[in-house]
C-alpha cells in the first residue's frame, strides 16, 4: 500500500508540473469545475454558506456576485461554517491549547492550526490531510528548481529522496509548522525533511552534515545564514532557497543569490491556503496555482484590478478544503499581478510584487548590542488570546513596550495568560527578561492618521544608527 501510494504521489507531481504549462483557458475550465463543486458542497453541508448564498444559483452565478467573507465572520460562526458536525470550535480550541497534540490529527482525521493574527484576530483552521499532500505535490512539481521534473527523476528520488532543510521555530500549531509536522507517507517516499530552528547553536554543522538539496526559511533567517557561508559546505548538493511569508527585497534576493549561487524562490501564501502559489524559479514573483485556488486582486470597493496595477486587497478561494470552505476570503495584502508572460514556461498567473507585508520590528538593547525583534514574537503569543479582537504593540522606550489589546464584545481579557504567552515567546527567542511589557485594555484602536492603515507594531524609538544584518535576531516568521 505504501509503495502504491508513493508512486501515485509521484505521478501527481508530474501531472501538476505539466499542467502549469496548459493553455490558460484549460486551467480556467478546471478552476470553474472545482469552484462549482465546492459551492454546491458548501450550500449542502454548511449552515453559514447556505444562508449566505440564499437566492443565488451557485451552479452558474459569476464569482463576483458571491459575498466576501472575513476572518471575523468565519470565527464568530465557526460551528456553522464547517461542513461536519464533529468539528466544534470549543473542542478544536482545547486541542490547540494542549502542546502534546502537535503533530496529531484532530479526532484522528483533520489537520488543525491557527493563523498568526498578523492581520487581526487569529483564524482556527481545519483541513483534510489531502490538502497537505497537495501542498507538497505542488511544491515538488511547480516550486522545484533543484532538478528536472520527469519520470526518470521521479524514479531516482524513489531510491534516494530529495533532502529539504526547513528552518522554522520550535514545533507548534502555526500553519507552516503544522504542515511539515504532518507530511503524508506518500510524500515522504520522495522527500527527506530535516527540521531546524534558527536559534540552534549547531545549525551550520547540522546543515553541513545533512547536505540539503533545498532550504526553506524566511528572508531574515536566510540572510543571517548567508553570513556563515564561509563555514557552510553545501555545494554542489544545494539547488535552491525558498522564502515564505516575509518580504524578500530585490537587494536581499541578490545577496542570497551571490552568497549561495542558487535560485531563490519567493512563495506567496497564507495559512488559509498554503498552496496558493509557488515561487518562480526564473526570477521574482510567484505563480498562483489557479487550478486549485482563486486569487482576486481588487480595489477598495472590491472591483477587479488589472494586471500591472497595485490592488488594495485580495480575495482568496481555496478549492481543496471541503471541511472548512474558504470562499472569497478577504486579506489585507496589496499585490500587483504580472502583465507579461514569464520566462520559466509556466502559463499560470503570476504575482509580480507583494506590498505591505514587511513585518515591523523593534530594536532592543541587551547590554552589548542592539537586537532586532520581529513582530512574530508578539504575534505568536497573541495567537492564544482568542478573546482579543485586535492588538497593538507600542515601543515607548528601547526595552519597554505597551501592549494595547481590544477585546471582542463582552469578552474578558485574561492578562495573566497573555503575560505567560509573552514570557514563553521571549524565552523561546532568547530574549529572556529584556523587554518590559505593560498590558493595557482599550476601547478602540485607530489606524495611522498619516496613512489610514492600522499598524500593529509602532515604535516611538526607531532603529539604532548603522544597523547591520549580522545584528538581526534570526527568528521564524509565519
Amino acid at each position: 500500500m505504501g509503495l502504491f501510494s508513493t508512486m501515485g504521489f509521484g505521478l501527481r507531481v508530474l501531472s501538476l508540473h505539466h499542467s502549469a504549462r496548459h493553455d490558460p483557458r484549460r486551467t480556467a475550465a478546471v478552476q470553474e469545475a472545482r469552484l462549482r463543486r465546492l459551492l454546491a458542497h458548501a450550500v449542502r453541508r454548511s449552515a453559514f454558506y447556505r444562508a449566505r448564498y440564499r437566492g443565488l444559483d451557485v451552479s452558474r452565478c459569476p464569482l463576483a456576485e458571491l459575498p466576501v467573507t472575513t476572518k471575523a465572520e468565519l470565527m464568530a460562526q465557526f460551528d456553522d461554517v464547517v461542513t461536519d458536525s464533529r468539528v466544534r470550535l470549543d473542542d478544536v480550541g482545547r486541542f490547540l491549547d494542549d502542546p502534546s497534540n502537535v503533530g496529531r490529527l484532530f479526532h484522528g482525521r483533520w489537520a488543525v492550526s491557527h493563523t498568526s493574527g498578523s492581520q487581526g484576530q487569529p483564524l482556527v483552521l481545519v483541513q483534510e490531510p489531502s490538502c497537505l499532500d497537495l501542498l507538497f505535490a505542488l511544491q515538488m512539481g511547480r516550486g522545484n528548481a533543484c532538478t528536472a521534473v520527469n519520470a526518470g527523476e521521479a524514479l531516482r528520488r524513489l531510491r534516494r529522496p530529495a533532502r529539504l532543510a526547513v528552518i522554522l521555530m520550535k514545533r507548534g500549531f502555526y500553519p507552516t509548522g503544522s504542515a511539515f509536522d504532518q507530511i503524508g507517507e506518500s510524500a515522504r517516499g520522495f522527500l527527506e525533511v530535516l527540521r531546524l530552528a534558527p536559534t540552534d547553536t549547531d545549525l551550520v554543522d547540522r546543515l553541513n552534515d545533512f547536505r540539503p538539496n533545498a532550504i526553506f526559511g524566511y528572508a531574515t533567517v536566510l540572510e543571517t545564514l548567508s553570513l556563515a557561508r564561509d563555514r557552510l559546505r553545501l555545494a554542489p548538493d544545494l539547488g535552491q532557497l525558498t522564502n515564505s511569508s516575509e518580504a524578500l527585497t530585490p537587494r536581499a534576493r541578490a545577496r542570497l543569490r551571490e552568497a549561495f549561487g542558487v535560485p531563490v524562490l519567493d512563495t506567496y501564501g497564507c495559512g488559509e491556503c498554503l498552496f496558493l502559489s509557488n515561487g518562480c524559479p526564473a526570477g521574482p514573483g510567484a505563480h498562483v496555482n489557479a487550478d486549485w485556488a482563486i486569487l482576486e486582486n481588487v480595489d477598495e470597493a472590491g472591483r477587479p484590478v488589472p494586471p500591472g496595477e497595485l490592488g488594495h486587497k485580495v480575495l482568496v478561494t481555496n478549492l481543496a478544503n471541503a471541511i472548512q470552505p474558504i470562499i472569497r476570503y478577504e486579506l489585507g495584502d496589496r499585490v500587483t499581478m504580472a502583465d507579461s508572460p514569464c520566462d520559466c514556461g509556466s502559463r499560470l498567473p503570476r504575482v509580480a510584487r507583494v506590498e505591505g507585508r514587511t513585518i515591523d520590528t523593534f530594536w532592543v538593547w541587551d547590554g552589548l548590542r542592539h537586537r532586532e525583534v520581529l513582530g512574530v514574537v508578539f504575534e505568536h503569543a497573541m495567537e492564544h488570546a482568542r478573546e482579543v479582537r485586535e492588538w497593538q504593540a507600542v515601543q515607548e522606550a528601547r526595552n519597554r513596550v505597551r501592549l494595547r489589546v481590544l477585546p471582542l464584545p463582552r469578552a474578558e481579557i485574561d492578562e495573566a495568560k497573555i503575560r505567560r504567552m509573552l514570557d514563553h515567546q521571549f524565552r523561546l527567542f532568547g530574549l529572556g527578561d529584556l523587554i518590559e511589557v505593560e498590558v493595557e485594555r482599550v476601547a478602540v484602536l485607530r489606524p495611522d492618521a498619516g496613512t489610514g492603515k492600522f499598524r500593529r507594531m509602532v515604535s516611538h524609538v526607531g532603529p539604532p544608527h548603522s544597523v547591520e544584518v549580522r545584528e538581526r535576531m534570526p527568528v521564524e516568521v509565519q
